[in-house]
């Protein structure tokens, strides 16, 4: 017998491992989700098993050990293993290893299964959310990111795509099995190619289905055709990669783009969605609190949403246990004083989705800010 488990993290609990949802649709194993069904905190010791297979990611690393502590305390002759190879980043998060691993080499494709998410102890909360469309239904329709920037976890990794038509029946077989009534694409960069959005846009369209682009959009891959396509096709909100707006801190983290072209974007995407959010990153290398600054102006001049994170090193070893955002974040970076990366961090916390209208709430508290600089 063997069982997987989904380690908490109180990060992204509205999220399933897509990862770990393919493992376990692989091999067939029931899926203690300890993430979006934190409680009972210890429930994966009911579970007498041969094998348990941790699925850890770079941020809670610590907890896995815990995990597998406890377990070999209570059944000894259990071996304890980590999974590897289905997904290597889900939403800038790597996925590690302990020693022991089960390892699964096929390359993503069509030919992995839709992911049987009733496999999850947490299935009925999944299921209850994406039926009232308070959740969206996650898919990744590519993995991996051909561009360099040096920040990013995805970075200079072959872009291997489903066809869209599979992409497409995964969809179908939600809306019918699960009854979703609204989806979002976690791709690490959805728009590498314009052809493959448009064809995506085309095909989903007739399923009549509301949609994010929750992960950054490339703002030099972003133009009319595709905002218009995106939002004809259901497509509510969407997010960049926007990092920074200083030119030349998007040179040396080697972004491949312009403020003129994040700015064009931004605009381009006012147009045609509802919901428009920026990710920014506080410290990156060649920053400064005055170069950070000039994107919490950004954000205020062109009324988006903004999620600003911190720089964490791009490092599996420096990542672990590390978040980029949340309560537990802390800055890491050395481009300038920590207290001035938190300053930051602590007058855009009213900026990120899900904590109040930007607008109304933010601006004040940014010009009181921006004036005692």
């Amino acid at each position: 017998m063997m069982i997987f488990i989904n380690p908490t993290s109180k990060v992204n609990t509205d999220l399933p491992n897509i990862a770990l949802a393919y493992a376990a649709t692989h091999y067939n194993v029931r899926v203690i989700d300890l993430n979006t069904k934190p409680e009972p905190k210890d429930r994966f010791l009911n579970y007498r098993a041969d094998i348990i297979g941790i699925s850890i990611r770079s941020f809670n690393y610590a907890e896995a050990e815990r995990i597998a502590r406890l377990y070999k305390a209570k059944y000894p002759e259990s071996k304890i293993k980590s999974i590897s190879g289905f997904l290597d980043v889900q939403c800038c998060y790597p996925f590690v290893d302990f020693n022991d691993k089960i390892e699964y080499n096929e390359p993503f494709s069509d030919d992995y299964p839709f992911p049987r998410y009733e496999l999850f102890d947490s299935f009925d909360i999944f299921k209850k959310n994406w039926k009232k469309g308070r959740w969206h239904y996650a898919i990744m329709t590519a993995l991996g990111c051909p561009f360099q920037c040096t920040y990013c976890m995805s970075r200079n990794r072959k872009w291997i795509t489903r066809s869209v038509e599979n992409c497409i029946e995964e969809l179908k077989h939600a809306k019918k099995k699960y009854g979703i009534v609204s989806f979002q694409i976690i791709d690490d960069c959805f728009n590498v190619s314009k052809e493959r959005v448009l064809k995506f846009c085309k095909l989903v369209k007739p399923l009549k289905l509301r949609w994010l682009c929750t992960n950054g959009l490339r703002a030099d891959r972003f133009d009319e055709d595709i905002a218009k396509a995106m939002k004809e096709s259901g497509c509510m909100h969407i997010s960049l990669g926007i990092e920074s707006v200083d030119d030349d801190v998007l040179r040396t983290v080697k972004k491949g783009e312009s403020s003129e072209q994040i700015s064009n974007a931004v605009d381009i995407a006012k147009k045609y969605f509802r919901g428009v959010n920026g990710f920014f990153i506080i410290g990156l290398p060649g920053s400064s609190y005055k170069k950070d600054l000039k994107s919490v102006e950004f954000v205020k001049r062109k009324g988006i949403n903004g999620h600003f994170s911190y720089y964490v090193p791009f490092d599996k070893s420096q990542q672990l246990n590390r978040v980029f955002y949340g309560e537990k974040a802390e800055p890491m970076s050395d481009a300038y004083p920590k207290e001035l990366q938190k300053k930051i961090y602590e007058m855009t916390k009213h900026m990120r989705p899900g904590e109040g209208d930007f607008i109304k709430i933010a601006i004040k508290k940014i010009r009181m800010a921006l004036s005692i600089r």
